[in-house]
């Protein structure tokens, strides 16, 4: 709904509204005369005094101010107004300030305000919805007669959720305060609170939802709209958790709320959009990527929570094995080459990448990145976002920055031939570049490349390594003394504390394969040979696959098999840990080729897969009860 064309208010009041009105024939001057001295002892508006005695109408005063000061007359009482609007300023405000929501334009909220001259009063609606405000005028008795109309929600169950949800908070270690000015929402100042109660449920409901998932270390917040009901999912160290299911009328004003927060056009809801906010929470700095998507029964959003004090890591802290970490220094202190780090897309690789760039920083280098987005912010390096809206891509952008001297590169991702074909070029040409690809493994990255474009050739000249990696949850810590001290029972799955959630896990960290590219690897990848190829040589020359980097952190204690098992990709053959020595091998091998242990996994007599409660090997009639190193369960 539209009321006309925006028009902000003027600096000052052009003609005075007793000389329009006289001029007009609508009052007498003796009648101006008479209201201007009644001004004088309430101290009322002249419009108001006028009214009051009976000598113009209401609406004839609204219509006068509208043309004289060229603001638009509005009849809210008799519009059609979205109901979410009317959360954007809670009651008691719309009461306070005699004004109500009608629409939005350009992005501009429409408010129908008695006195639409009154700056304190526009100030203060601007603070409370959050975005730029455009008056009109309307007349006292109908924005009363529209609130009494409009609102009516029933927000108890909004507030009881509230009220629970911020249990947490109002302990005095974690306050959820909104400041739109300062877009800081997450504050710790005890004398807030005030400001808080006088607050709309929605805008509560937002901030509870944004401050809990920050404090419960979750890596993103999923609103789901649903037929009746939606429902609020974080994702803590990887896996989805249900954290609330909210009344279906809360849907549109609550993403309209993260919507304003993300500078989003709230009146499109056809279209996906993107965003972003910064938040403060307990006086660190925290973004937040908000993307939204139309669904079936409303607007889906997703917001990414990016802690900026999460990536002040260094390579010791990210979970690489000793020698791992002793050889990717080696790789990083070349002069030029190529570094990839490969996995699916919440692996991790951002962050070793900036774990290698603080490794790499230094006040003799040029270090310049190329991200989409730009995740975190490190300073003492140059960082350039994409932005294809005006043609800035990576390949446009990797070519403006090799005329800029730069010694190292990080590239956000290589996605296409043209990107890849430039990376791989700056490298050749006496450039160090760090960047990611999607792949399973290490060496199923040398085919992707090859599949993309990248001639082989390139790829062995150019490449110095490739990091692969998956992240599995940690054991939480507290949990591991409780069950030292004999407080709980791991057995009887009794793992799980308040600080984890009762999950058991708390954190996440890396499993990786290291593999580093050899004469006789360099030599294969020319060649053309398979991924299993390059894996037997990279194997031979030492490298540690991720199942075995994982049984090797469940064997210490930091994870668990089964968390191994679940995150590592598979191949075809399941591959399970050995017994005796712990190392991974496939489920149809005989033997252990790490320590000759019998596998428990296939018949002693046929050497078929066998099941763990078969007594009978079906394919030979061999009695598999004799095998006393068979398995109770099956590891699958």
């Amino acid at each position: 709904m539209t009321v006309s064309a925006k028009t902000h208010p003027p600096s000052e009041t052009p003609t005075r509204l007793g000389e329009f009105l006289s001029q007009k024939g609508y009052i007498s001057k003796r009648q101006v005369t008479w209201a201007l001295e009644e001004q004088k002892k309430s101290g009322k508006r002249l419009g108001e005094i006028l009214s009051s005695l009976k000598l113009i109408s209401e609406d004839l005063v609204a219509q006068s101010l509208s043309s004289i000061n060229k603001i638009p007359y509005a009849t809210p009482h008799t519009m059609t107004i979205d109901p979410e609007l009317f959360l954007l300023i809670p009651e008691w405000l719309a009461r306070r300030h005699l004004a109500v929501p009608v629409g939005i334009e350009d992005k501009e909220l429409q408010v129908a305000m008695a006195d639409p001259l009154n700056y304190e009063n526009l100030n203060d609606l601007r603070f409370y919805a959050g975005m730029a405000i455009t008056p009109v005028i309307a007349t006292r008795k109908n924005i009363l007669e529209t609130i009494e109309q409009s609102y009516h929600f029933d927000t108890s169950s909004v507030e009881k959720i509230v009220q629970d949800s911020a249990k947490d908070f109002e302990s005095g270690t974690f306050q959820v305060i909104p400041d739109l000015a300062e877009a800081n929402l997450l504050h710790t100042d005890k004398q807030a609170l005030e400001e808080k109660s006088r607050l709309g449920p929605v805008v509560q409901l937002t901030n509870v939802i944004i401050g809990k998932a920050i404090k419960m270390r979750a890596s993103d917040i999923h609103i789901e709209p649903g037929q009746k009901e939606f429902r609020v999912r974080y994702r803590i160290d990887g896996l989805l958790r249900e954290e609330m299911r909210l009344p279906k009328w809360v849907q549109n004003p609550l993403v309209s709320r993260i919507k304003i927060l993300a500078t989003l056009d709230i009146s499109e809801r056809r279209l996906p959009q993107d965003g972003a906010v910064r938040v403060m929470a307990e006086g660190r700095a925290v973004d937040l990527r908000v993307s939204t998507l139309p669904a079936t029964q409303g607007e889906k959003v997703v917001l990414r929570i990016l802690d900026q004090s999460k990536v002040l890591i260094d390579i010791d802290q990210v979970g690489f094995q000793e020698k791992d970490a002793e050889l990717i220094r080696k790789m990083i202190r070349k002069q030029k080459g190529m570094i990839l780090v490969t996995g699916p897309t919440g692996s991790g690789k951002t962050t070793t990448l900036y774990a290698l760039i603080q490794e790499l920083k230094s006040v003799t280098n040029n270090l310049s990145t190329v991200e989409d987005p730009v995740e975190y912010t490190i300073d003492g390096i140059n960082q350039i976002q994409i932005n294809t809206e005006v043609g800035l891509t990576f390949s446009k952008t990797l070519r403006a920055l090799l005329r800029q001297d730069p010694n190292i590169i990080f590239v956000g991702e290589i996605r296409d031939k043209e990107t890849a074909e430039i990376a791989f070029r700056a490298a050749m040409t006496g450039h160090l570049v760090l960047s990611t690809v999607h792949t399973n493994d290490a060496p199923a990255t040398i085919t992707r490349l090859v599949d993309i474009g990248v001639p082989p050739y390139l790829i062995s000249s150019c490449l110095i390594g490739v990091i692969a990696q998956r992240l599995v949850r940690k054991r939480c810590a507290r949990c591991m003394e409780l069950l030292n001290a004999g407080e709980i029972n791991e057995e009887k799955h009794e793992m799980g504390c308040t600080l984890c959630n009762h999950t058991g896990f708390s954190g996440r960290i890396g499993v990786f394969e290291v593999m580093a590219i050899t004469p006789k690897t360099r030599e294969l990848i020319s060649s053309g040979a398979t991924d299993e190829e390059i894996r037997a040589a990279s194997t031979s020359a030492g490298m540690t696959s991720m199942e075995s980097d994982g049984l090797i952190k469940a064997k210490a204690g930091i994870t668990t098999i089964e968390e191994v098992l679940r995150v590592v990709e598979k191949d075809d053959v399941f591959k399970s840990s050995c017994p005796k020595c712990h190392q991974a091998i496939r489920m149809d091998f005989l033997i252990c080729p790490y320590c000759a242990e019998a596998s428990p996994y296939v018949c002693a007599s046929c050497g078929k897969l066998l099941q763990p409660d078969w007594s009978v090997c079906p394919y030979c009639r061999h009695d598999t009860a004799l095998d006393h190193h068979m398995p109770k369960s099956s590891p699958c």
